[in-house]
């Protein structure tokens, strides 16, 4: 079976392949669909927690702390077991 950051990866690069305008920067996924794109990772109170960002060298962080009306208090890099 393939492991979180495997599917992250893999979502975020089926939507780099489709969107190919939007280079650089991050893919934004939540409850396992892509939802936006940002040119950098930015402040983490404009996500939800738990949202996902992807960069385009597969380094993943997720929105943490805060509540979905405030957003996120921050961007932690995510690590996951296999």
């Amino acid at each position: 079976m393939t492991n979180l950051s495997e599917t992250l990866s893999a979502t975020a690069r089926k939507w780099r392949n489709a969107n190919q305008d939007h280079r650089g920067g991050v893919v934004l996924i939540w409850q396992g669909a892509v939802y936006g794109w940002k040119d950098s990772l930015r402040d983490a109170s404009d996500e939800s927690p738990g949202v996902y960002a992807v960069n385009e060298t597969d380094h993943i962080f997720i929105a943490e702390g805060g509540d979905e009306y405030n957003g996120a208090k921050g961007w932690v890099a995510a690590f996951f077991e296999n």
